[in-house]
């Protein structure tokens, strides 16, 4: 019997999983649910509105993300995580442009309709920036993070 086209390609799958979530009032307070050190942006674009925190807690991790939406109603946010050992690039278009070389960081094109997405690592964490505009915006969020530490 002949191989059919694909064939020992693995199938795609979807996943649920429930995480649960919590909104906390200031980044301490998000360092503190995390568990350890959070990296924050010190600026943000002119059209950002009110800064929001929370912590979603799945099975096997934990992600926290600072967001907000911008005044054309695009959510904008970090998300950060732990890096996970021996994961690689993200799939995609990528590049690493030398304005980010020291927090390790890529720019890619992700989504429908594609929009900037960039992923940094500093700190041992996993960076994902979302809702930027342009590679200037990503840029100066970039290099503006800054590490608060939990509040025990």
């Amino acid at each position: 019997m002949a191989d059919s086209e694909g064939a020992g390609k693995a199938n795609p799958s979807i996943a649920v999983i429930e995480a649960a979530s919590e909104t906390v009032g200031s980044v301490s307070e998000l360092a503190g649910a995390f568990g350890a050190t959070v990296l924050e942006p010190a600026w943000w674009p002119a059209d950002v509105d009110q800064i929001s925190y929370s912590l979603d807690r799945f099975p096997d991790r934990a992600l926290y993300r600072i967001g907000s939406t911008r005044d054309d109603g695009v959510p904008i946010c970090v998300i950060g995580h732990r890096e996970i050992p021996g994961a690689g690039r993200p799939v995609g278009e990528w590049r690493a442009p030398r304005e980010l070389a020291t927090v390790h960081g890529l720019i890619g094109l992700v989504g429908v309709p594609p929009r900037l997405q960039a992923v940094v690592h500093q700190e041992r964490l996993a960076i994902h920036l979302i809702g930027y505009e342009t590679e200037d915006e990503i840029i100066s969020t970039a290099n503006s993070l800054r590490r608060v530490n939990p509040d025990w």
